[in-house]
């Protein structure tokens, strides 16, 4: 008797559904908009922060004119006069300050009060002129806070003229007690000088500089307004960095 085979069939296996592999999920694109996204979040932190410190030095800091000032500091020499060293406004802070209308204010008070003093600007090479072979010290290296101040002294002679009776001054104050001078920086290399009237020696004087820049609400606004778009920008690269997209599968 011959047996009849039987015949078995097998259902196929499920296949399971691919998987995203790690470089689809974190593909270069996705990377980049999370680096530039988090760079955006940075910047808009930053600039938030530096808005909110300038408000609060606009609201403290500034006198009843709108000058930040320093405290009343003693500057003073055995020489003949008291020179800055030379102010360049073509470049750096200086040359936006100057664009920004800025200003800056020196108001000095003799120790001596019955002795007349003399303050002036004028161009560097002006100075240095009226200065030539003449017995004094240059202000250099000046800190605030806390408050220092080295000297370059020049030996020499006194000076030939006395300070008010030159020309070269774009701005000056002549007196007794508190003399002020309120100046519009201007382009070009500018040094302050400090002297006793009569162009004798030994000055010795109580100063305080004091300095504005128009417009300032307008670069705090700025500020404001780069961080909120910083962060807008920002933020938005970082979603669609990290939002994931639901597979073939998932759709399915």
């Amino acid at each position: 008797m011959s047996s009849t085979p039987t015949l078995t069939s097998a259902s196929p296996t499920p296949t399971a559904p691919a998987q995203p592999t790690q470089s689809a999920r974190f593909g270069s694109g996705r990377i980049l908009r999370l680096v530039f996204g988090s760079l955006g979040l940075l910047a808009a932190l930053a600039f938030i922060a530096a808005g909110t410190a300038s408000v609060w030095a606009l609201e403290t800091k500034r006198d009843g004119s709108g000058y930040f000032a320093t405290a009343t500091h003693r500057f003073d020499t055995s020489s003949y006069a008291l020179a800055t060293e030379s102010l360049d406004s073509t470049t750096g802070w200086v040359s936006w300050a100057e664009r920004l209308g800025g200003r800056i204010r020196i108001a000095a008070t003799s120790a001596d009060s019955t002795k007349p003093l003399f303050i002036g600007i004028a161009r560097t090479e002006d100075v240095d002129r009226y200065l030539a072979g003449v017995e004094h010290d240059q202000v250099g290296d000046l800190k605030l806070s806390p408050f220092s101040v080295q000297y370059q002294h020049q030996s020499g002679r006194a000076p030939a003229a006395r300070p008010n009776a030159t020309s070269i001054w774009r701005m000056k104050a002549v007196g007794t007690g508190m003399q002020t001078i309120d100046w519009p920086l201007r382009s070009g290399h500018w040094s302050a000088v400090v002297m006793n009237a009569d162009g004798s020696r030994s000055v010795d004087v109580g100063a305080r500089l004091a300095a504005r820049v128009s417009y300032v609400w307008w670069i705090v606004a700025g500020l404001f307004v780069l961080g909120g778009l910083s962060l807008a920008c920002g933020g938005a690269l970082v979603y669609f960095g990290l939002r994931t997209r639901p597979s073939a599968g998932e759709e399915a």
